[in-house]
């Protein structure tokens, strides 16, 4: 059983309806697999937390005219928005069935677009009207959004800044995509709050977010580089210098600038970055010290050769995708001594050469890049060649 049949299969594995001469093939590829293997873990979580929730809720007696009030306003663009619908369709239908009335029919045409057009475009007000602001929860202490403090529930609005002292916290929640936790002395700021762009600023301090939307909706911009969700769960903090340190729980970040090719940081990972510098390149929760330092150095105070000495010869199995990315960032002199060090760890599936590996060749890069617990849909993505 490969990858993709996995995919097919584990919600019946972890549900305990998959068939068992099935249980007994995926139960093998799993002791071999490291990414099905969190998939699944992650999925055993989801299905303990849902079965722990209450199985009735009691709603607090002021809740119906909390609803009703904000109701109110919605039912008015609901009417508006149907009776622009039936205004196409009439338009569309007409109220003459002459079928030789080519001129009546064009011009019902032309109006029907022009209604179309606005019904979209008001569908796509009412969304970003509803969704220009997000929910933010005080956890600890009294948060601040611009000079109001938060006592009770309140709303962070795209431009406004939410702030925490040494001993607040807070929780905004994104849209309808999942949450942020705001650790104290933090400042951050809403950008956007749009279908596909949901935005925050991050000036300092510390935030921990856990998205359940599909790659490249969420962003984090900081001093030093922007953080893209690809479907993920992290933690990442900013000095007031704007150093920072990503670090990866679950699934996929990736962090890019102009500097240079983005690192795509999976989970249990860190990386590291600095103001006008390339976003470092990611490392293992259990690299050594040594390994981590001597990729300091070659990131961010041109450590070189020597440098890449250092993280050859402390890399093991679990450093393999740290090598992966260092193949790009080398200087092409040192790209070999790299891809040697690589295929120690991880051997290149059939058709991947050292020659095309080493000039670039995408489609042996993006087959090779699986073995390496890098994800598969996002490679695409950041390809840096």
């Amino acid at each position: 059983m490969n990858c993709d049949q996995m995919e097919t299969r584990r919600h019946d594995y972890v549900d305990g309806v998959l068939p068992a001469s099935e249980k007994v093939e995926l139960e093998r590829h799993l002791a071999t697999c490291s990414d099905c293997r969190r998939e699944v873990a992650f999925l055993n979580s989801l299905r303990q937390q849902a079965t722990a929730l209450p199985q009735r809720l009691e709603p607090p007696r002021d809740l119906w005219p909390e609803i009703a009030n904000r109701l109110a306003p919605k039912r008015n663009w609901r009417q508006v928005l149907a009776t622009a619908a039936r205004r196409l369709k009439s338009l569309v239908i007409g109220e003459s069935r002459e079928a030789g009335d080519w001129r009546a029919w064009g011009l019902r045409g032309a109006m029907a677009v022009a209604v179309l057009v606005l019904l979209i475009g008001g569908i796509r007000f009412v969304w970003q009207t509803r969704q220009a602001s997000w929910q933010v929860a005080p956890l600890a202490g009294a948060p601040q959004i611009g000079a109001q403090r938060l006592a009770a529930v309140g709303k962070l609005a795209v431009g406004e800044w939410l702030e925490t002292d040494d001993s607040s916290r807070a929780k905004i929640a994104v849209g309808m995509i999942g949450h942020v936790e705001i650790a104290p002395k933090t400042r951050i700021r809403l950008v956007k709050a749009r279908l596909t762009d949901h935005r925050l600023s991050l000036a300092r301090g510390k935030i921990h977010a856990e998205i359940w939307a599909p790659p490249r909706i969420f962003f984090v911009e900081t001093p030093s580089a922007l953080a893209t969700d690809l479907g993920c769960e992290y933690t990442l903090e900013i000095d007031d210098d704007g150093f920072g340190l990503l670090h990866v729980t679950r699934g996929y970040v990736a962090l890019e600038n102009k500097e240079g090719p983005e690192s795509v940081v999976p989970a249990g990972a860190f990386c590291e970055i600095q103001p006008g510098m390339r976003p470092g390149t990611p490392y293992s929760e259990n690299a050594s010290e040594a390994l981590r330092a001597a990729l300091m150095q070659f990131d961010f105070a041109n450590g070189g050769s020597e440098a890449i000495s250092t993280v050859l010869a402390e890399a093991r199995g679990a450093d393999s995708f740290t090598l992966f990315h260092l193949l790009f960032r080398a200087v092409p002199a040192e790209r070999g001594r790299v891809y040697d060090r690589m295929v120690e760890f991880v051997s290149p599936p059939p058709g991947v050469t050292r020659a095309g590996v080493l000039q670039g060749d995408k489609r042996m890069l993006e087959s090779w890049a699986d073995k390496f617990g890098l994800g598969k849909s996002w490679w695409r993505y950041w390809l840096p060649l």
